[in-house]
């Protein structure tokens, strides 16, 4: 082959390259199934379906989202991920914040009940911080 052959096989096999690279980052996001939005606060899974609780996360301005006690009973459904995303151009904005994902997969037949505690800003003074609990109800038949 002469050198001038050579540039568009090597031109072929660089973008085969970085698609395949795509096509892997894209398939590291966890499958979020179902997604209950703001006003959701149930869903009727079977076993094997996955779901999604989202809620708006900002930590700069004081939100701090975890998943309290009583926890979940782990044969009915279970934890699987918690990712964050932000719109695109995020990083331009100081205190930007994003959708937190917490994703969970029904295991087994039962009913059981998650809940979200948001410790807004610093939520044991009543006078600067809030607290809010959001209990979901998952039903597996």
């Amino acid at each position: 082959m002469t050198p001038l052959t050579r540039t568009p096989l090597r031109a072929v096999a660089l973008i085969a390259v970085l698609a395949a690279c795509l096509a892997a980052s894209a398939s590291n996001q966890p499958d979020r199934g179902r997604i209950l939005g703001p006003d959701e606060r149930s869903v009727t899974l079977t076993p094997g379906d996955r779901f999604s609780i989202a809620v708006e996360d900002n930590a700069s301005i004081g939100d701090d989202w975890s998943i309290v006690d009583p926890r979940a009973d782990t044969a009915v459904v279970a934890a699987v991920d918690q990712v964050t995303d932000y719109p695109p151009g995020y990083e331009k904005y100081i205190g930007g914040g994003g959708t937190a994902y917490y994703i969970f997969e029904a295991k087994g037949r039962g009913t059981t009940t998650i809940t979200l505690h948001n410790c807004f800003r610093i939520c044991d003074d009543p006078e600067i911080g809030k607290d809010v609990y959001n209990t979901y109800t998952v039903t597996v038949r």
